[in-house]
C-alpha cells in the first residue's frame, strides 16, 4: 500500500474447471536439444502454469505453442483440429495468442502509438475494397485500452513512454482484440511494479472466467501459485512433475526447481 498508494488485493483461488471442455491437447511434442515428450491438456477457463529454471526448455516450449519454434515431432490440437507446427500465422488463425517475455524487443512497436499497437492485428476486419477504415479500427482499439485501464494522457503517445505495467497491458490488449481461445503468457508480470502485477493477475482471472484457456510461463513462484490451478515443472527439457497449486507452497516449489 505504501508503494502504490492503494490496497493491493489478495489473489483469488483458481477456478473449478473439472467439467469444462478441453481446448488444447499437446501430444508427444519434441524439439531436438530443447524439449522432449511434452504432453498436457488445457481446458476452457483453466490457468495452467509451466515453470523451470533457465535452460529447462520452458521458453522454447512457449514459443513452440505459438509456432515461433518448429518442433521435430508431436502434435498440437485446438478444439479437436491439428494446428500446423512452426507457423505463427496458422496458430493465430486457429485461436492461439502469445505475449512474449521480452515485450520491448518482441512484443511492441515502441515508437508507434498506443492505439496503433493495439489495433495492428485487426486490419483485416476493418477494411473494405482495399481501404482501411481507421475510424472503426481505432474505436475498437480505444475500447480495449479503456477495458484494460491503460493509463496514458494521450492514446497517440508512443508506447515507449509508458510504464512497464501499461506496456504489458498494451501487449495484452492487442491479443485480446483478436478473441483468442488460448493465450500463452510468457512472464506476464516481468518488470512491472507490485500494483500493476496484481492488476495483471486480476486480468488473467477475468479472462479465465470468460472461458479463455491460459498458459502462464514463469519462474515467479508467488505468481504461479496466485494464478494457476496446476503447474507443470520442467527439467532438462521434460515435464518432471505436475503439482496442484492448492496442494503446495512456495518453499516446496522452490525445492522442486532446485532439485
Amino acid at each position: 500500500r505504501h508503494m502504490t498508494g492503494r490496497d493491493v488485493p489478495e489473489a483469488k483461488p483458481p477456478l473449478n474447471i473439472d467439467r469444462a471442455e478441453t481446448l488444447l491437447v499437446v501430444n508427444q511434442l519434441g524439439k531436438e536439444g530443447a524439449f522432449e515428450d511434452i504432453n498436457f491438456e488445457l481446458k476452457a477457463g483453466e490457468v495452467l502454469g509451466i515453470s523451470g529454471v533457465l535452460g529447462s526448455g520452458r521458453t522454447a516450449l512457449a514459443k513452440a505453442l505459438f509456432g515461433l519454434v518448429a518442433p521435430d515431432r508431436g502434435s498440437i490440437a485446438l478444439s479437436g483440429k491439428n494446428v500446423a507446427l512452426g507457423n505463427p500465422i496458422a496458430a493465430t488463425q486457429a485461436g492461439i495468442g502469445y505475449v512474449p517475455e521480452d515485450r520491448l524487443t518482441e512484443g511492441l512497436f515502441l515508437t508507434q502509438s498506443i492505439i496503433r499497437n493495439v489495433s495492428v492485428g485487426r486490419f483485416d476486419d476493418h477494411q473494405s475494397g482495399g481501404f482501411l477504415n481507421l475510424a472503426s479500427l481505432f474505436d475498437e482499439a480505444r475500447g480495449w485500452i479503456e477495458k484494460l485501464r491503460i493509463k496514458a494522457p494521450d492514446f497517440e503517445a508512443e508506447v515507449k513512454s509508458l510504464s512497464g505495467g501499461n506496456q504489458q497491458r498494451v501487449a495484452l490488449a492487442r491479443w485480446l482484440s483478436q478473441a483468442p481461445k488460448v493465450l500463452v503468457l510468457n512472464g506476464p508480470s516481468v518488470g512491472v511494479d507490485v500494483g500493476s502485477k496484481a492488476d495483471i493477475h486480476g486480468v488473467i482471472r477475468e479472462l479465465a472466467e470468460s472461458g479463455i484457456g491460459i498458459i502462464v510461463i514463469s519462474d515467479d513462484l508467488p505468481e504461479l501459485l496466485a494464478t494457476c490451478g496446476q503447474i507443470l515443472m520442467m527439467k532438462d527439457g521434460r515435464i518432471d512433475s505436475i503439482v496442484r497449486a492448492e496442494e503446495t507452497n512456495e518453499i516446496e516449489l522452490a525445492a522442486k526447481l532446485a532439485s
